[in-house]
């Protein structure tokens, strides 16, 4: 039982990446020659499980997927990373996909079909409340239908296990349910979304925070990519410098951050090495091609960081 009490429970999206490269994109009713097709694992939701799982964290997930042969694959994935399974549900839906198409030029174009994803619902939840009662930590994000994501922060409150939500991709959270979230941890563009206000300065987020601190959220990490973590509270700032590493793909860094934070937390280390952690995942990540194909393990975060002591200041 004592295993328990580390427990992360992500409640999430679970989706295949269908990548396309091409030399540009086609226009409406032309059909042209791609040079490379390749599928990933991916939702937000399972990049975070497994983002976790991969660094030690005692990881289950709960969502949706299609009776499908994508599902049984991704399920499959999961399985192989560690990722508790036993109550993800199967419905009778298309398994999410994202098709994506990536130009010559970097520039990707995607159509993203939620499918399974939105037959998740609160009843699930309610029927899964033990499951989020043992949870130590609750992670959360906006690629399942936002009332089931309401519900399931709404039954950890009451049950006082930590929540994370990743508000990603950026919606708007009605206050109630932010002043419920433990740690709300959104990048430059989704606060501003949240709080309605531009975040193109250091002055302009501190009053974009301040605002979510007035809906009655507490604890915000705000991630800025090259311009590091920051920890907020109305009370506190907490800062950890970004790690400069060689980009080859930025996807999933975020998801990296947030499953190596939860784990952090989970682990009872302080938000200063929590925060730390994370943007060495984070990094970690970027060096990679592919989401969760460059998350890293607990082996190589803890390495990296021995070789990159001086960011622990």
């Amino acid at each position: 039982a004592d295993h328990m009490k580390n427990k992360i429970l992500v409640i999430g999206s679970i989706n295949q990446d269908m990548v396309v490269f091409a030399p540009r994109h086609p226009q409406p009713g032309e059909t042209i020659l791609g040079q490379d097709f390749q599928m990933f694992p991916g939702g937000k939701g399972a990049n975070q499980a497994v983002a976790a799982a991969r660094l030690g964290g005692n990881v289950q997930m709960i969502g949706c997927v299609g009776q499908d042969a994508i599902g049984k694959e991704l399920l499959q994935n999961l399985e192989l990373n560690k990722v508790e399974i036993s109550k993800i549900k199967k419905a009778a839906a298309p398994t999410g996909t994202a098709l994506i198409t990536v130009a010559g030029d970097g520039q990707n174009s995607i159509v993203v079909v939620p499918g399974a994803n939105a037959m998740l619902t609160t009843d699930d939840i309610d029927k899964l409340s033990t499951e989020i009662q043992s949870a130590k930590i609750v992670v959360l994000q906006l690629e399942i239908p936002l009332e089931v994501v309401r519900h399931a922060i709404d039954v950890a409150y009451q049950n006082k296990v930590l929540t994370i939500l990743n508000p990603a991709p950026a919606a708007k959270i009605p206050a109630e349910t932010l002043s419920k979230v433990t740690y709300l941890i959104p990048n430059e563009s989704e606060l501003s979304l949240l709080s309605g206000l531009p975040t193109n300065s250091d002055l302009e987020i501190q009053k974009a925070a301040n605002r979510i601190f007035k809906m009655g959220c507490q604890q915000m990490v705000l991630t800025r990519g090259k311009s590091g973590a920051f920890y907020l509270s109305p009370q506190h700032k907490i800062f950890a410098p970004a790690f400069a590493v060689p980009a080859v793909d930025t996807t999933a860094a975020g998801d990296a951050f947030i499953g190596s934070f939860g784990v952090a937390l989970a682990g009872g280390f302080a938000l200063q090495t929590a925060l730390t952690r994370a943007s060495a995942a984070g990094a970690l990540a970027v060096t990679k091609a592919g989401a969760q194909s460059s998350l890293p393990t607990k082996e190589e975060l803890d390495a990296f960081l021995s070789k990159h002591p001086k960011s622990l200041s």
